[in-house]
């Protein structure tokens, strides 16, 4: 029998692994490959890792740069007279600030074209500003980018990756306020035109002479000595026949009873000055009528008439060669700021004992001309209802005005603004309005003693609190009361109450104290309930002029800033 034998072939699978169970090298050869291809995309993962991180990094430093070039630009943008000078003010700080930070160890150059100029919506319901690039509606925000290009990679390199450009922007803007401000229009705002202040201060009664007939006082007016003011070359009106200043007033020096610019001519004594004489010549009386017209007399009615025949302000005709009587007169036009007073009321003004002048420097009493003129104005007929002193520049209240104004051009386009007046009483004058150079001219249009004589603070106050609270406010929105007063408050509610009312009600006040009379015990008192500042005028109208407009501008720069993007 023949022997046979059994054979089982293997599968291939069972030779492949014998194979590879035989051929060790293949096997790690196959590693290494997976090991090189998984090597090379996780250091290419961690090369991006580590250029990102420091991409990160340099528009951290770019963000931090752009957001306080922002700030400090927005900042800027109260700082100038004209919009002009307020962007170029803030182009300036946004590139002087950018370099001095630093992002991929160089300093951060911004240029022109990287600070971008605007205004912004606000949105009240939601409380979202919205940034509108342009200047055709105002300048109250920036945008402002910083730029880092061809920042250094590092190991992205080995991808064919060498630089990348990085940026970063910020917006900031100005918070819009509602601004109610607060005038004091009381008889004190012209104290400083007063003659009867002559040694205390440099008043500019010859200015309110000189403007009584044109041109009013430019905007701003700039006080000073006489021969120093824009009406050092101007003659003036004449009042009458009276259109001789005289002497300067020297607040050191000056001397009434020793001034040809005033004519001495009391009852009961006759009149001998030659400038009278001279005149009333020229206006042909005769020699016999100007002796009746200069004669002495006790009789008040009869030296009044034969006075306001002297200065002008009539003139005589006599009935008869030997009329001693001097009662038939014509009197005079009146000028176009007066309103209803008559010339015998400045006639009786120069000769009561009782009046302010007289009462400080009796040597004015019976001295007739210009200087006295113009206080009588001031003193007796000087609200609106009398005469129209607007178009003068009275001191303080013309600083006023212009410091009004600054603060108009300093308040930014996002801003709207209210007026208040008070004497004995306060007035609402201008509702809060976008259109606030209408606060300006308002203020323009009014003069010292306006509507009435005393100081009503308190009701001033109530005023701008009512408006702030009013349905034309804005909700969400600060408010800020500005109060310009001498603090002598004479009638009405306690000031410290409305204060301490505006208070609760988040306003923050800012008290301007103007004036050698000024309580500014008051006055910071009020402030510092309101949250806010205290600011003082002191000195001559010179002094106190210049520095009132750098409060108002100060107090137009009080604005807040924000980054809203």
């Amino acid at each position: 029998m023949q022997n046979s034998s059994l054979h089982v072939s293997k599968p291939a699978s069972l030779d492949n692994r014998s194979r590879r169970h035989r051929n060790p090298n293949a096997r790690r050869g196959t590693v290494i490959v997976w090991t090189a291809v998984t090597s090379v995309t996780m250091i290419g993962f961690a090369a991006l890792a580590i250029d990102v991180g420091y991409m990160y990094a340099v528009r951290g430093e770019l963000q931090r740069t752009a957001d306080a070039a922002a700030l400090a630009a927005a900042s800027q943008l109260t700082n100038g007279d004209t919009p002009a000078v307020r962007m170029a003010n803030a182009l300036e700080t946004a590139q002087l600030l950018s370099v001095k930070n630093e992002s991929d160890r160089r300093a951060v150059e911004v240029t022109t074209d990287d600070v971008v100029f605007g205004s912004y919506t606000h949105d009240l319901a939601s409380g979202k500003f919205t940034f509108v690039p342009g200047v055709g509606g105002g300048v109250s925000a920036v945008r402002v980018t910083a730029r880092r290009p061809d920042v250094g990679l590092l190991f992205s390199r080995i991808m064919g990756f060498t630089t990348t450009d990085i940026s970063a922007r910020a917006t900031a803007v100005l918070l819009p306020r509602d601004i109610a401000v607060v005038i004091d229009l009381s008889g004190s705002m012209k104290h400083d035109s007063y003659l009867r202040f002559h040694d205390q201060t440099q008043i500019n009664a010859r200015d309110m002479w000189c403007s009584l007939d044109g041109p009013a006082p430019s905007r701003p007016y700039t006080p000073g000595a006489e021969h120093e003011t824009e009406y050092a070359g101007d003659t003036g009106p004449t009042i009458g026949v009276m259109n001789t200043w005289g002497n300067p007033i020297d607040p050191a020096t000056y001397d009434a009873t020793v001034d040809p610019g005033l004519w001495y001519i009391p009852p009961g004594q006759s009149c001998s000055i030659p400038a009278v004489h001279s005149k009333l010549q020229a206006r042909s009386y005769t020699s016999a009528q100007i002796g009746t017209i200069t004669g002495s007399t006790t009789n008040y009615t009869e030296w009044r008439n034969r006075t306001a025949v002297m200065t002008g302000l009539a003139e005589w005709a006599p009935s008869g060669a030997g009329d001693a009587s001097v009662n038939e007169l014509t009197w005079k036009p009146y000028p176009s700021y007066r309103i209803t007073w008559a010339w015998t009321d400045y006639l009786d003004w120069a000769a009561d004992a009782n009046s302010k002048l007289a009462m400080v420097h009796p040597q004015f009493r019976y001295r007739f001309g210009v200087k006295t003129y113009v206080d009588f104005l001031l003193d007796r007929v000087d609200n609106s209802s009398q005469t129209n002193l607007t178009m003068t520049p009275e001191e303080p209240v013309t600083a006023v005005k212009d410091a009004v104004q600054i603060l108009v051009n300093t308040s930014g386009v996002s801003d709207i603004m209210a007026l208040e007046t008070f004497g004995s009483t306060g007035r609402h004058e201008v509702n809060l309005t976008a259109d606030m150079q209408q606060v300006a001219d308002t203020l323009y249009a009014r003069q010292a003693n306006h509507w009435d004589n005393n100081t009503n603070i308190g009701q001033g106050l109530q005023m701008a609190v009512d408006e702030l609270t009013s349905t034309r406010a804005r909700y969400g929105v600060p408010k800020i009361i500005v109060l310009m007063s001498d603090g002598a408050t004479t009638t009405g509610p306690d000031p410290v109450t409305v204060a301490e009312e505006a208070a609760s009600l988040d306003m923050k006040i800012y008290t301007v104290s103007v004036g050698y009379i000024s309580d500014r015990d008051l006055m910071q008192q009020i402030a510092t309930i309101g949250h806010g500042e205290e600011f003082y005028a002191a000195g001559a109208p010179e002094d106190y002029t210049q520095k009132l407009r750098e409060i108002f501008q100060t107090i137009g720069g009080l604005r807040q800033a924000v980054l809203i993007d």
